[in-house]
């Protein structure tokens, strides 16, 4: 028990002055499954932790493909058909703790559209998880791909008080008259400046309790 908690007093040292571990602490990446290599789910609640698919019926879809990808094996594919006032996409929600108003934020990544023309709708819903309720978004960043390979988007915003997650929407919709598009994604991020994530989280605190169990022994 004692080589134990002496182990883990010296991961707690190793957490708190690794060089490598306070570069990291910068702006590590919320999201789970970021390459979207798992499986897009369209189940309801939690959306902690998986990727949540949406469309709107008829030629509107929304999943994983290996057709593709930008790395690893799989990327996300949305598609609408030749049909106007529909949509499709992915959402993922992201949780980072309250009390980090004002601190920035960012949801990045890349997307690369096969056709003429794309109608990408990109945000960030901030929500309070305890209320369930939505605070403020930011505004749609409509900018689509237009080139032939992948190019990447960024969304950036300041957290609003109150909210202690985040809903990161990627869509596409034929609302404004663009239709026949495929739109692929992939390599996302959702960053809070300051925020660990969750591992390391779940680290500092196993390697406190071993320091709280040393210093009553």
């Amino acid at each position: 028990m004692k080589c134990l908690k002496i182990s883990l007093a010296v991961a707690a040292v190793a957490v708190f002055c690794s060089p490598a571990m306070a570069v990291h602490l910068d702006n590590p990446n919320l999201l789970a499954d970021p390459s979207f290599e798992g499986t897009l789910t369209f189940d309801g609640p939690p959306f902690v932790g998986t990727w949540e698919g949406f469309n709107a019926g008829g030629s509107s879809t929304a999943d994983f493909t290996t057709n593709m990808p930008r790395t690893g094996a799989q990327s996300l594919e949305t598609n609408i058909g030749a049909d106007a006032n529909l949509f499709a996409g992915a959402f993922q929600d992201a949780r980072f703790g309250f009390g980090s108003a004002g601190a920035m934020a960012w949801f990045s990544g890349w997307h690369k559209l096969v056709g003429a023309a794309g109608g990408s709708e990109i945000r960030i819903e901030w929500r309070d998880s305890v209320a369930d309720v939505e605070i403020s978004r930011t505004p749609n960043l409509t900018t689509s791909p237009v080139g032939a390979g992948y190019e990447e988007f960024i969304v950036s915003s300041s957290v609003p008080a109150g909210a202690n997650t985040a809903r990161v929407v990627y869509a596409i919709q034929s609302f404004g008259g663009a239709l026949n598009q495929q739109v692929f994604v992939d390599d996302v991020n959702f960053n809070v400046e300051g925020v660990p994530e969750p591992a390391s989280v779940a680290l500092l605190g196993l390697a406190s309790l071993a320091l709280v169990g040393m210093r009553r022994r």
